[in-house]
């Protein structure tokens, strides 16, 4: 054969051998096959350890949650216990309350009704004091009139069911009206009835007078009155809305021009004086 046509034979040859046909590569189609069964192998193995390592991960999740749920529930008992304890003591706590509160309640009406009691015997007491102050001089009186020995009363000093009655016409603090009382050995007025109360309104001349008559005072707040001898108050002949002890400190009483008491100030250096004394036979 010429040298041309040996290689065409070959050329031809060499296509048939390596051309595009499927029959003539390496393995054929079973080994395009084989190569896609391998990348599918490894694609499932890999998901196989993917689908392994979520599983382990959702385990520990879950086991995780699982003993933080116990943990809680377990916190959620011991609060729900505490609380049963707290509400339990708080309950005691509230019984123990009004059994002391109803037991001072009880202390409380019983020491106003013992204070009732006291007021009204130093109520009582003093009325029988007046009584008897009263009879007395209605005897000493009467005595005086049978018996010219009386001493008569000082100039200026006038007579009064046996006693003598002192008008100032100086102007002094209560105390110091007390003083000059006492230099005198008398003592600021005590009002014990209606008509001893009328005789003196009677010689007030429209002025104003100190009585011989404070306020008891506790814990700054005026808790009664009495006379200068210590004797509770008993009558009184009170102006109107008096006393009202203005600004708290108004502590000792005076008669008013209309014969009225009010309560004043001590230091008041406005007010005359009226000094009693009892007349000696």
């Amino acid at each position: 054969m010429p040298r041309a046509g040996r290689l065409l034979t070959m050329d031809t040859a060499g296509y048939s051998k390596w051309g595009g046909g499927l029959e003539d590569v390496p393995g054929g189609c079973w080994g395009r096959w084989g190569r896609w069964g391998q990348r599918l192998l490894f694609l499932g193995l890999v998901l196989a350890v993917a689908t392994v390592l979520w599983a382990l991960i959702l385990n520990i999740l879950v086991s995780k949650a699982s003993t933080e749920r116990r943990a809680l529930l377990g916190h959620q008992d011991l609060l729900r216990t505490n609380g049963l304890g707290t509400q339990k003591l708080l309950q005691r706590a509230r019984t123990e309350l009004g059994e002391a509160q109803a037991k001072l309640i009880q202390q409380e009406s019983a020491l106003k009704e013992l204070s009732d009691r006291v007021t009204q015997s130093l109520a009582e007491a003093g009325r029988d004091r007046e009584g008897i102050r009263t009879e007395l001089f209605r005897a000493l009186e009467a005595v005086r009139q049978g018996n010219s020995s009386c001493e008569e009363c000082p100039e200026s000093w006038l007579p009064f069911q046996g006693s003598c009655y002192l008008f100032s016409v100086q102007r002094a603090t209560w105390e110091a009206s007390q003083q000059n009382c006492a230099a005198a050995g008398a003592h600021l007025v005590i009002v014990g009835d209606l008509e001893e109360q009328g005789f003196l309104s009677r010689n007030t001349r429209g002025r104003g007078f100190w009585l011989g008559l404070r306020a008891v005072r506790r814990a700054g707040k005026i808790q009664g009155y009495q006379w200068i001898d210590g004797v509770p108050l008993s009558f009184s002949q009170w102006n109107t809305g008096e006393p009202n002890d203005s600004m708290g400190r108004e502590d000792c009483a005076m008669m008013l021009r209309t014969g009225m008491w009010n309560d004043a100030p001590c230091e008041n250096e406005k007010d005359n004086w009226i000094c009693e004394k009892r007349r000696s036979c």
